[in-house]
């Protein structure tokens, strides 16, 4: 008995593909904000060390809690850094026509992999031979 071959599953790099545009821009809109909340949290910290009357030991604790946040806000910064180039171009006019071709491509791509997984040959020399 034969082993059925199945066929390769294209639909599904591309599909990952058209995954990875969408989320690059909402990890970039993410880190973006998140860069700008780590600003103001950084501005709370400062102005706690001012203006609130810490002893040392609260000193410390947010001294460690600001290195955390900058640390924080600088892998953030990092990730923006990143993806703006990808980001500008997927808001681009031509970024857009990819996007809707490579989804088109998926779309045509899945329905020949499903036609592929039911199709059925009905042979037509065997059949008279056998008869």
């Amino acid at each position: 008995m034969a082993k059925k071959c199945s066929p390769p599953k294209f639909s599904t790099v591309i599909s990952d593909f058209v995954q990875m545009m969408e989320e690059a821009s909402k990890d970039y809109a993410w880190n973006y904000d998140e860069v700008n909340r780590m600003d103001r949290l950084t501005q709370d910290y400062l102005h706690k060390l001012e203006l609130d009357n810490l002893d040392y030991k609260e000193r410390a604790k947010v001294a460690t809690q600001i290195a955390k946040c900058r640390q924080a806000r600088r892998a953030c910064k990092d990730t923006v850094e990143v993806l703006k180039p990808l980001v500008e171009f997927l808001e681009s006019d031509r970024g857009k026509n990819l996007y809707n071709l490579v989804r088109e491509a998926l779309g045509k791509t899945r329905k020949v992999e499903e036609r592929m997984e039911t199709r059925v040959y009905i042979p037509r020399v065997l059949r008279e031979e056998s008869t």
